[in-house]
């Protein structure tokens, strides 16, 4: 598989975020340092001040950290806004990626909701079961022991609402995709807006009431749980961050007819994990074939 070159013109050394956004996007393309915008390279990664040096035409993405960068002459002309800063991602919209070093959504899948009620009923839970965060630990409402650490991760997965109380809690059950109740500055921290990507009460008895009611209203539970995942992939996920940036500049690798590049390529793009079964599985299966793959 052969992947495009990505090429660095920085006038400055970048914070943290930035090279494990980087990182994450070798994945699909090859991050290059540079010293010319005349290096060859498909598209390239700049900062404001040194940006003029990039030749017209050339798909360009900036480091921006401020709002005034933002909107200069290499903001308008950017295809994609790389910040570290939230601020400056929400005002860039569509263009907007966001560098964090997070990766709250590896390893955790969104469920929807008819399959979350699947789950309840294979485990006999009740359809409207609702799983809370306390102060000593997570409890199904109207239980009195806690769940082990190991059942947490399933909890979440199958609960018809979820209630909260930290920022870390929160982040991992929108990763699930499970619709939340949450402390309002757990939700402020990790930026979900109330009533848009969870519900906020500043009490458990007021957050437990609200979960209740949110498990019996199928419609707001649907909501809550894409908006929460989008959220995570948004803000909280360097690898859909990686994901983005190749979107918007449109370095996708080429498979060159490999069969295993190719099927990985297109699992890959819908944002499909390394270690996801599927992809396991279609590599061994490819790997059993025999004969001429062109195609």
């Amino acid at each position: 598989m052969t992947r495009p070159r990505l090429g660095l013109l920085l006038d400055r050394r970048p914070p943290e975020a930035l090279p494990r956004l980087l990182i994450a996007a070798g994945r699909w393309c090859q991050p290059v340092t540079i010293d010319s915008a005349t290096a060859r390279t498909d598209a390239i990664l700049t900062t404001a001040p040194v940006a003029n040096r990039v030749p017209a035409g050339m798909r360009l993405a900036l480091w921006a950290r401020t709002l005034e960068e933002l909107e200069s002459a290499p903001g308008s002309r950017a295809a994609a806004i790389v910040s570290d800063e939230p601020a400056v991602v929400e005002a860039a919209g569509d263009r907007g990626v966001l560098a964090t070093t997070a990766h709250a959504a590896r390893g955790r899948r969104p469920v929807s909701p008819f399959v979350r009620e699947r789950l309840r009923s294979a485990r006999k839970l009740p359809p409207g079961a609702v799983l809370g965060q306390t102060a000593t630990g997570w409890t199904w409402t109207g239980l009195d022991s806690p769940l082990s650490g190991a059942l947490i991760s399933t909890a979440m997965a199958c609960a018809a609402a979820v209630s909260v109380r930290t920022p870390d809690a929160l982040l991992e059950a929108l990763a699930w995709a499970a619709p939340c109740v949450a402390d309002r500055e757990a939700a402020s921290q990790v930026g979900a807006v109330a009533g848009a990507d969870v519900l906020v009460a500043d009490r458990e008895d007021e957050r437990g009431r609200l979960a209740t009611a949110l498990a019996g209203d199928r419609g707001q539970a649907a909501r809550l749980s894409w908006a929460g995942r989008r959220l995570v992939e948004r803000r909280h996920d360097r690898d859909r961050s990686a994901l983005r940036l190749m979107e918007l500049l449109s370095l996708w690798p080429s498979a060159g007819g490999c069969p295993t590049a190719c099927a990985g390529l297109q699992l890959a793009t819908l944002g499909t994990p390394d270690d996801a079964r599927i992809v396991l599985r279609v590599a061994d299966a490819v790997a059993r074939l025999r004969g001429d793959f062109t195609r």
